[in-house]
């Protein structure tokens, strides 16, 4: 039997969060409009829910100044490359020297230029989640580009996909 001192407490966020840090996730940017600008929030939390009707989730704060127009309007979720770590610190309230952002603006959300995938959303519901809201979009339309490898972050940092051998690539694709 374990002793009890070696069990983490619940009640202690910082090392929940660090646990759950090992868990990697890939980064992605949630644009809007409102009025003439374009706006952007980088989040981790993101999923696929269903293909029919097809939808998408992503975990945003309660605090989020973003979570009231994701609820309202349309949405783009820019699933970022290795190439845009600046894009995903300037949307994390890290502004980068000299950083501009190239939009496309579509006829249902903005998103992001060169981004790996993005999925454009109409919101579909929202859920509560503790201290965080659970917001489902509807994919309207989306599109990826497959030259690009993914932005992730693990344990706190961000990082990029380890490239594979091509020994391991051959030997994959026999299987």
């Amino acid at each position: 039997m374990a002793s009890s001192a070696a069990i983490p407490s619940i009640a202690d966020p910082r090392q929940l969060r660090n646990t759950l840090g090992n868990f990697a996730t890939g980064v992605v940017v949630l644009t809007y409009q409102s009025g003439d600008h374009y706006y952007g929030v980088t989040v981790n939390s993101f999923t696929s829910v269903s293909l029919d009707p097809p939808l998408v989730l992503v975990s945003m704060q309660r605090t989020s100044r973003a979570l009231t127009y994701l609820l309202e309007r349309p949405f783009a979720v820019n699933v970022l490359g290795d190439n845009q770590l600046g894009t995903a610190l300037h949307f994390a309230g890290k502004p980068q020297d000299a950083h501009l952002v190239e939009w496309v603006g579509d006829d249902i959300a903005p998103r992001i230029n060169g981004s790996l995938a993005y999925f454009q959303c109409t919101p579909w519901a929202g859920y509560d989640g503790g201290d965080h809201v659970l917001v489902l979009g509807r994919v309207m339309s989306y599109g990826q580009q497959d030259d690009t490898r993914p932005l992730l972050f693990y344990r706190g940092q961000w990082s990029a996909l380890a490239q594979e051998a091509d020994g391991a690539r051959s030997e994959r694709s026999r299987s």
